[in-house]
């Protein structure tokens, strides 16, 4: 009778181990991962800027806007995401998105803040932006269906891209912005 309770004791003994085992959380076993997105050196070369440039742009009325730059800014966001579908088991994912930022200011009425921002997504688009006067118009700067036309400067054509959001902006990779079109009505172009 003392060996067939030694046996049961030790069976149920087993058993309760092997419950807690099996109770273990899952969660101790998910390994976080890290995900790193940065700009390609040729997305980059899209922005001619260096952030301490003047840039000076007439209005269709002859007014005149000269803004200051205030420099650029490289960095990386950082965020995590919590990708698992149990809330009771929170899987934690690392995320870093490289952006540039270009600052120009100034004291004209007219146009005081321009701001270009460029960044990456994790579905490797690139977002590019430019705040006028904190208006937001942007695009996806590898979307092949971004609408193009042309401008006349100092006697010469030049092309770009339009950004569209609450102004209508004119862009040109290797000179900058060419072009505002601001909601009064004035259409700033940038003086070469």
């Amino acid at each position: 009778m003392k060996t067939k309770l030694l046996y049961i004791s030790i069976i149920s003994l087993l058993f309760i181990i092997q419950a807690c085992k099996r109770n273990e959380s899952p969660c101790s076993k998910y390994t976080s991962k890290s995900y790193k997105f940065l700009l390609a050196d040729s997305t980059k070369a899209q922005i001619p800027y260096t952030g301490n440039e003047t840039l000076m742009f007439i209005s269709n009325l002859g007014d005149t806007a000269i803004l200051t730059g205030q420099g650029k800014n490289d960095y990386i966001l950082n965020s995590t995401v919590n990708v698992g579908n149990d809330p009771a088991c929170p899987k934690y994912d690392d995320y870093s998105f490289e952006r540039e930022e270009y600052h120009y200011r100034s004291n004209d009425d007219a146009i005081t803040e321009i701001t270009l921002t460029i960044n990456i997504s994790k579905d490797k688009f690139v977002n590019f932006n430019i705040i006028v006067n904190g208006s937001n118009s942007g695009i996806y700067l590898n979307e092949q269906n971004n609408h193009t036309d042309s401008i006349l400067l100092n006697n010469k054509y030049y092309s770009g891209y339009y950004l569209y959001g609450s102004n209508k902006i004119l862009y040109n990779e290797n000179i900058g912005v060419l072009s505002i079109s601001i909601n009064n009505g004035k259409i700033w172009k940038i003086k070469l």
